[in-house]
């Protein structure tokens, strides 16, 4: 396991702490983010629901763009979203969006090389700790 952790904070809901990079990390004296605010994500478990729609969507309407014939119900019989691509959807809209206020993963501040590394960290450990959470939700809905 990496080094995120998740706790749940309500019904549905959970925290993802990018604590452990947080605290250890070198350039938090300029970062928005460190020991005593770690950077931290908040997930609930319509928000996955969510992002397989969107993404179902989206396959939908790539099909129906490569398949006009194709009626709705083919469609969406069709369209094939895999977790990987729901969790990736949440990583964009929950913290790649966020680089800005992130210094570690803004290339613009920091070495490009660097950033991309802990990117790859950051959305490896994302991606584990959002199957736990997926099958929370699982167990919940």
């Amino acid at each position: 396991m990496g080094k995120l952790s998740f706790n749940i904070v309500g019904l549905q809901e959970f925290i993802i702490s990018f604590e452990d990079y947080c605290v250890t990390c070198e350039y938090q004296a300029k970062c928005k983010y460190g020991k005593a605010a770690p950077f931290q994500v908040s997930i609930d478990c319509k928000e996955i629901t969510t992002a397989l729609d969107f993404k179902k969507a989206e396959a939908m309407e790539k099909l129906g763009k490569k398949h006009p014939e194709w009626d709705w119900d083919k469609r969406e019989q069709k369209a094939k979203v895999s977790k990987a691509q729901i969790f990736s959807k949440l990583w964009n809209d929950k913290v790649k969006n966020l680089k800005d206020d992130i210094l570690c993963m803004d290339s613009r501040k920091l070495d490009s090389m660097l950033t991309s590394q802990r990117g790859e960290e950051w959305w490896s450990d994302f991606r584990e700790v959002m199957t736990e959470i997926d099958q929370e939700c699982s167990k919940i809905c």
